[in-house]
């Protein structure tokens, strides 16, 4: 059985300035971050006599039944919701999410946590005791949270996060407060929002817009903020500037309609509305590619939905190509709604989930000695492509040319995403080779935008930095870019790239 790659999770944390029916607003919004994370997903919420805990394996609608949230929409001070894909430690029901654990004192610490701690085994000899088999990061953070002594849970979860490493973007309900932290080197996103009385936090803006709340900023790196009744205050300060933000991220995590900050030279933050949609990067990757890997007397471009579509439009355009949306999703087939990337954990099992997911219009006309263009975001193990160019050939087109938006995913990730082994990446078992890659596909031709072109379409007419090595492309510039190099911005080990 393969394993697939699987997604980091979505976050959502509401906080009311008076307890307030907010269940299904927390809800709605966590239905926006849906798409990180569709393994499990769990609810903690603050009323007034307790903190009261919800959680199930799959989707949101699935766990969160018209019953349930009847019963847990009782008036609340705030309310975290977190949907899980595992990244550490197996699928246990300790490890759903939010993490409650109990403090010494007595009180009751909720944590749900994007990403993933690194120098773990670091983080188990300073909790110390016997620990269940499987622990995840989080419980783990959780336990060692919950068991540091100091004067208030400020210091605290200072202490706590001063003593931490990997990626990590956290919301930590405790009594009437909630805190907000995010790693220092900004690997996974946080954003902060507002809606009426409300402070929301989430992993995506588009969680945002579901609840019609206004996007404030996002946290920065390093930073720790506390939400009370007072209102919003910063503990820590953070850092200003990208740092080295996921850049699978713009590739294929977050939604197309998602915004993502983007930053003056200065390190400064942008103004919501001044940010990046992942939508328009997609297609400044497409335009990118059509000046670096021109498809000759190409018939038309289509997308691989949904994620492609943005890609093979830009392209289209860049390229003065006719643009022909002939591969449609089927948003009600089983596997419809659901990303084959992230769901499929069996091989054998995919040519039928592509076919019932995607359907290729049966047109002979329209694909009679085509030669195409084909966008997607990335290829990880390349199943979903072959199976795809296929299909493809098999309805009479001349030529099947891949165009992609992400570089070769070479190398696991052990910062957020389950990338368990090199073995499970097509770029990786071909070392690289990209005429090797495009016989395994079946295509006539494979074409990965470069490093410097991914980078480019972030930022636009910002001249893109070039280090004496290549490879530290990524980190020279605002990414992590570790699945595509292999070097990290932080060792598994706990160290730091430029620590070096």
């Amino acid at each position: 059985m393969d394993k697939p790659l699987q997604e980091k999770c979505g976050i959502v944390g509401v906080f009311s300035t008076k307890y307030s029916h907010q269940t299904r607003l927390a809800l709605l919004a966590a239905g926006g971050v849906q798409h990180r994370g569709a393994q499990g997903a769990g609810l903690v919420t603050r009323t007034e006599k307790k903190l009261v805990k919800h959680t199930g394996d799959g989707l949101l609608k699935e766990i969160f039944t018209p019953k349930i949230v009847d019963q847990f929409n009782k008036p609340a001070l705030w309310t975290i919701v977190h949907c899980r894909y595992g990244t550490h430690g197996g699928y246990h029901k300790n490890n759903l999410q939010p993490c409650l654990v109990q403090s010494p004192n007595g009180d009751k610490v909720a944590v749900a946590h994007n990403g993933e701690f690194v120098a773990i085994d670091d983080l188990k000899k300073k909790i110390g005791g016997r620990l269940p088999p499987g622990a995840s990061d989080t419980y783990l953070f959780s336990q060692f949270l919950s068991r540091l002594k100091g004067k208030n849970w400020d210091e605290k979860i200072t202490t706590a996060l001063s003593q931490v490493k990997g990626a990590y973007s956290l919301i930590v309900g405790i009594d009437d407060t909630l805190y907000l932290a995010r790693d220092n080197l900004g690997i996974r996103p946080l954003i902060i929002g507002r809606v009426k009385d409300k402070w929301v936090a989430t992993s995506e803006t588009h969680a945002l817009d579901k609840i019609g709340a206004k996007v404030i900023r996002q946290l920065k790196r390093g930073e720790l903020v506390k939400i009370s009744k007072s209102g919003l205050r910063i503990i820590k300060q953070g850092a200003g500037g990208m740092g080295n933000f996921c850049d699978f991220e713009w590739a294929y995590f977050s939604r197309p309609d998602s915004l993502i900050p983007t930053y003056e030279t200065t390190g400064v933050e942008r103004q919501p509305q001044n940010w990046l949609s992942v939508a328009r990067f997609r297609e400044r990757c497409g335009a990118i590619l059509a000046r670096e890997k021109p498809i000759k007397k190409a018939s038309f471009v289509v997308g691989a939905p949904d994620s492609g579509i943005a890609l093979a439009m830009g392209y289209a355009n860049e390229a003065d190509l006719p643009y022909r949306q002939v591969i449609i999703r089927d948003h009600f087939d089983p596997n419809g709604n659901q990303r084959l990337f992230m769901r499929d954990d069996q091989i054998k099992r995919i040519k039928r989930k592509i076919l019932g997911k995607l359907s290729l219009v049966p047109d002979r006309e329209i694909w009679k000695d085509a030669v195409v263009v084909i966008g997607d975001d990335s290829i990880v193990r390349g199943n979903v492509t072959s199976k795809i160019t296929k299909a493809i050939f098999s309805l009479g087109a001349k030529e099947v040319h891949w165009i992609i938006g992400f570089p070769p995913v070479a190398h696991r990730c052990f910062l957020g995403v389950s990338i368990r082994t090199g073995e499970e990446l097509l770029a990786n078992k071909l070392a690289g080779n990209i005429k090797r890659i495009t016989r395994k596909i079946g295509a006539t031709s494979v074409n990965y935008i470069s490093h410097r072109g991914f980078i480019q379409a972030r930022f636009m007419y910002t001249k893109v930095k070039t280090p004496k090595n290549p490879q530290e492309i990524f980190l020279n510039n605002g990414g992590c870019g570790g699945c595509i190099t292999g070097i990290y911005p932080v060792s598994r080990e706990g160290k730091y790239f430029y620590d070096k």
